[in-house]
């Protein structure tokens, strides 16, 4: 059943690519050089991204280093370990990454995430920001409201409207104009530098209920989930060794490839599945897909923590590991990671990617081999 089911997944993937025509280049760099134009969407990943040149369309980037410095007519959405976003975007910008930079004209909105997010002083927003990380320089001119989610933020720039910040530290410098007010929720005043001018004046939010800043509230070790995806491993390792064998296998093989292609997996293939169940003789193959796409996308750890637990034991254990060992310490290890503030959030957007990534590769893997060997 399962093996259908996998077949059946392949081929809506597969049957819905070339209605969603784009241009997509995978490679160790992948680039598009100044003076080139791609007139349509690109999907683009590899261990260096640089688009120099000109995209009509909306952009999709993954790679270690990601650097857009090139005009984009439609959205950028780009993950990585450096990302800069330098070139000006008609559409929105999303960005996560150890380091996030925004330095260019944003025709909308720009959404950041990471260890350290800037936006430079050229940065222009037409719209709204909302930044997160430990710590987050905002320098440059948001049209409407800023919202800045940090340990430790700097306001150098402008706000068209209002301002709002919740983390321990907050230093307005002179430079700073925000146009309406200023909300915080912080156990620290912010520092306000002589010149800066908030039109609307500042206003200490009450704590949210239930995190008192005076008494932490207290965590608890999430174990039913991980438990819960460690018991639907096991039984999948059993059942169907060489699909899950082989998904945690493909991890480390071109993984931002694997990134793209788990986001392809979660956005238009639910999308597919819909739209075959219109008929009704697609009706059953639109719902087993989404069946099989839901779990997938529930248990997307599985192939992850194998291939983590794995990598982590290799110094300590040497010979192979058995995959169910891999498994639980690696299920243990992004467990803790997930507790971590900020990093938790990407690391299970991350992990959701390359699960679902992994699992369509493994996927296609076994409809080539079903076809080579039919029964």
């Amino acid at each position: 059943m399962l093996k259908i089911g996998a077949f059946v997944v392949c081929l809506i993937l597969f049957a819905v690519a070339p209605a969603f025509a784009t241009e997509i280049r995978v490679g160790k760099t992948a680039s598009v050089e100044s003076g080139e134009v791609i007139d349509d969407d690109l999907f683009i990943a590899g261990n260096s991204v640089l688009i120099a040149g000109k995209v009509t369309g909306d952009v999709l980037a993954a790679g270690q280093t990601v650097r857009v410095t090139g005009p984009v007519g439609g959205s950028v959405m780009a993950a990585g370990r450096d990302v800069r976003v330098t070139g000006d975007v008609q559409g929105s910008v999303r960005m996560a990454g150890q380091s996030a930079t925004l330095s260019g004209t944003i025709g909308r909105n720009a959404a950041l995430a990471g260890q350290t997010v800037v936006v430079a002083d050229t940065a222009k927003i037409a719209r709204d920001l909302h930044a997160a990380g430990t710590t987050v320089d905002l320098d440059g001119a948001v049209g409407r409201d800023a919202g800045l989610f940090a340990q430790t933020a700097a306001l150098r720039g402008s706000a068209g409207r209002n301002v709002l910040f919740e983390g321990e530290e907050l230093t307005v410098g002179r430079s700073a104009e925000v146009a309406g007010g200023l909300s915080y929720r912080s156990p620290n005043e912010p520092t306000i530098e002589q010149g800066a001018t908030i039109t609307g004046g500042t206003n200490k939010l009450p704590p949210r209920p239930g995190r008192g800043i005076e008494k932490a509230p207290r965590r608890r070790f999430p174990l039913f989930f991980p438990l819960t995806v460690f018991v639907f491993g096991v039984v999948g390792l059993a059942a169907l060794p060489r699909l899950f064998g082989a998904a945690a296998n493909a991890m480390p093989v071109r993984p931002w490839w694997n990134l793209l292609l788990g986001f392809l997996a979660l956005v238009f293939l639910p999308a597919a599945a819909f739209a075959t169940m219109i008929t009704l003789v697609g009706l059953p193959i639109g719902v087993l897909a989404l069946v099989l796409w839901g779990a997938a996308l529930m248990f997307s750890g599985v192939p992850v923590g194998v291939f983590l637990g794995r990598w982590l034991l290799r110094p300590i254990k040497p010979g192979p590991v058995s995959a169910y060992l891999g498994l639980f310490v690696g299920l243990v290890a992004l467990t803790l990671v997930g507790m971590i503030p900020f990093l938790g959030p990407i690391s299970k957007v991350l992990t959701i990617l390359l699960g679902l990534g992994v699992y369509a590769r493994a996927a296609k893997g076994l409809v080539v081999e079903m076809r080579a060997h039919p029964a």
